[in-house]
């Protein structure tokens, strides 16, 4: 399934009911992409809970000459009523390692204000969605180390609870490039390891708050 950005402000004050860790697909394209030696950037639709939701996407956008990768990422899934939230971050090699659980200040950031009931950490079981995604956001009080303002944390939402998500696999992460065999072929792919990891994600998941 194609999953699309998602804006903090859409959502109400929904209260989570579950946050667990998971794995979602970026599709990106670029010269030498294996090393990650430039910024990606991020366009909508690049997101993708499945391998197969992924190549299907790498053919409808390929034209003569185009290479793409797929990189697994992993991500933090919000689970609400009706809700589905998914966070990662893209150009790190360890997404959302930066982010605290806890505010680092008590403070908002300069320029910025508090929602009604403001929490202190959001990595909990009862936390309101719109709270949860602004603590995402780069500006806000829940960076040890704050991501670059744009081509970064990526927020992905979906209107179902109930979303499959793949689980992380128990070894590394991988990467995928796209091969042509002609135009009249689907793409191949050739699979490698990943500079990525999951550590980060899999450490606040460790954090989570029961209530």
């Amino acid at each position: 399934m194609r999953l699309d950005q998602a804006s903090a402000q859409k959502f109400r004050e929904s209260p989570i009911t579950d946050i667990s860790s998971g794995l979602i697909y970026y599709v990106h394209t670029g010269r030498n992409a294996w090393h990650s030696k430039w910024v990606t950037q991020y366009s909508n639709g690049c997101m993708h809970t499945t391998m197969e939701s992924a190549t299907d996407y790498a053919e409808g956008m390929r034209t003569k000459g185009t290479v793409f990768y797929i990189k697994q990422l992993p991500c933090l899934v919000f689970r609400t009523k009706n809700w589905s939230l998914l966070v990662t971050e893209i150009n790190c090699r360890n997404p959302l390692s930066g982010y605290s659980p806890d505010a680092t200040s008590k403070e908002a950031p300069s320029g910025g204000s508090k929602i009604d009931g403001a929490r202190d950490n959001y990595i909990a079981v009862s936390a309101p969605l719109n709270g949860v995604a602004l603590s995402f956001m780069p500006n806000s009080r829940f960076w040890n180390v704050r991501p670059a303002p744009k081509n970064s944390v990526i927020l992905l939402s979906c209107f179902d609870s109930d979303l499959q998500v793949e689980a992380l696999p128990s070894g590394g992460l991988k990467a995928s490039k796209s091969v042509s065999k002609g135009g009249n072929y689907y793409l191949g792919w050739v699979k490698r390891e990943s500079n990525v990891k999951s550590v980060g994600i899999l450490n606040l998941v460790k954090k989570v708050q029961p209530y």
